[in-house]
C-alpha cells in the first residue's frame, strides 16, 4: 500500500486529519510538527487562513541542520 511503502521507503507517517470539519486544528498539529522536528527554527509554516473546508491533502517535510561552523 501506498502508506507502507512510504514508511518503508522514505521512513514518513502518514496522518489522517478532519480539514472538513477542523482546519484550524489540523492547522495548528501541522505547526506543531514542524516546529518541534526544527527545533523552533520554523513557525507558523501554514499561516491562519491557508486551510479550509475545501483542503484535501497537505504534505509536510521537515530537516534541521546543525553544524559548526
Amino acid at each position: 500500500s501506498f502508506i507502507e511503502s512510504s514508511q518503508k521507503s522514505y521512513h514518513a507517517g502518514l496522518e489522517q486529519m478532519d480539514f472538513m470539519h477542523a482546519w484550524e486544528d489540523s492547522r495548528k498539529q501541522i505547526n506543531g510538527w514542524v516546529e518541534e522536528r526544527t527545533e523552533g527554527k520554523i513557525q507558523n509554516l501554514l499561516a491562519e487562513g491557508i486551510l479550509d473546508s475545501l483542503t484535501r491533502l497537505v504534505l509536510v517535510n521537515a530537516i534541521y541542520f546543525k553544524g559548526n561552523w
